[in-house]
C-alpha cells in the first residue's frame, strides 16, 4: 500500500519520474521540496536565490588622458559619499600627488574634510585597495594619465570604473585607447563594470552637445558634470556643490541593481 506523501514531500522512487515537475514546483511557488526515503528525510530541493546586490566599496578614476579632471572628481564624488556617513579614502595614485596636496592645503587652512586622503603604493596598490576595503572604506582611486600598469591594477581591483572625458573632440579621440584597454581586461574580468561620463559640459558651446551626442555610442553615465567655475575653486575646501555626484553615485547603484 503506498502512502500519500505530504505536501511539499517526495518520495525518493517517485523523484526519478516527477523530477521535472518538482522543480517546476519549487521554482514557481519559491517553496522548498523535501526528498523521503521510507517516510525518513534525505535530502531539500530549494529555490535558487539570487546573490544580493552590494554597493561599490572601491571605486577607479581612470584615463590615459591628464586634464580631464580625474581629481576633483574623485574628491567630490568622496564628499558625497562622505557626507552619506560612509568611511571614505581616497587613494591618491596620481604622480603629482593632487588629492595628496588638496588635503594638505585644507589642513594648513583648519578645515576638515569629511574623507580622508592617503598616497598609493604604485606597487601593492591593488592589495592596499582591498585592505582599506576590509577596514570599512569605500575606497576612491586617483589614476595618473599615461600609466597603462596602474590603471590596469585599479581597474581590476575596482568594483566600478569611472572614464571621465572633457567635451572637447581631442578627448573624444583619447578615450578609445582607454577604452579599448579596459576592453582588453573584460576578457579576464568578465564582470568589469565601467562607465564615461561627460566632464566640463557647456550646453551653450555646440562641441560640448556633439560631445554629449557621441558618447551614446559608448557605456556612459547619463549625468553630466557641467563646466562651473565652483569645481575650479573648491580645491584646499570642502566641495559642497554635490548634486551632480549624487546623481552619479544614484546612477551607479542603480546599474548594479543595489537599489
Amino acid at each position: 500500500m503506498s502512502r500519500k506523501q505530504p505536501a511539499g514531500e517526495v518520495g525518493i522512487r517517485a523523484l526519478r519520474a516527477e523530477l521535472p515537475d518538482v522543480l517546476q514546483q519549487v521554482e514557481s511557488t519559491g517553496q522548498q521540496v523535501v526528498v523521503t526515503k521510507r517516510g525518513k528525510a534525505m535530502a531539500v530541493i530549494q529555490p535558487a536565490v539570487e546573490p544580493a546586490a552590494r554597493e561599490p566599496h572601491i571605486i577607479a578614476l581612470t584615463s590615459l588622458k591628464g586634464g580631464v579632471g580625474k581629481t576633483t572628481i574623485s574628491m567630490h564624488l568622496a564628499a558625497t559619499l562622505g557626507a552619506m556617513g560612509k568611511r571614505v579614502m581616497v587613494l591618491d595614485a596620481d604622480n603629482e600627488l593632487s588629492a595628496h596636496r588638496w588635503q594638505q592645503h585644507a589642513t594648513r587652512e583648519g578645515i576638515e574634510l569629511p574623507f580622508e586622503v592617503m598616497a598609493a603604493n604604485h606597487n601593492t596598490l591593488m592589495r592596499q585597495a582591498r585592505q582599506l576595503e576590509s577596514s570599512g572604506y569605500t575606497v576612491i582611486i586617483d589614476t595618473p594619465p599615461n600609466h597603462r600598469e596602474i590603471l590596469k591594477s585599479a581597474a581590476a581591483v575596482a568594483d566600478v570604473i569611472i572614464v571621465p572625458v572633457a567635451a572637447t573632440g581631442l578627448d573624444l579621440d583619447r578615450l578609445a585607447s582607454t577604452l579599448e584597454m579596459l576592453s582588453e581586461l573584460e576578457a579576464a574580468k568578465p564582470n568589469l563594470s565601467y562607465a564615461v561620463v561627460l566632464n566640463r559640459f557647456d550646453k551653450r558651446k555646440g562641441m560640448s552637445r556633439d560631445a554629449n551626442t557621441a558618447l551614446e555610442a559608448y557605456p556612459r553615465l547619463q549625468t553630466v558634470i557641467h563646466h562651473l567655475s565652483v569645481y575650479e575653486k573648491a580645491f584646499g575646501s570642502v566641495p559642497d556643490d554635490l548634486s551632480p555626484f549624487q546623481k552619479i553615485w544614484a546612477e551607479i547603484l542603480q546599474a548594479l541593481g543595489a537599489v
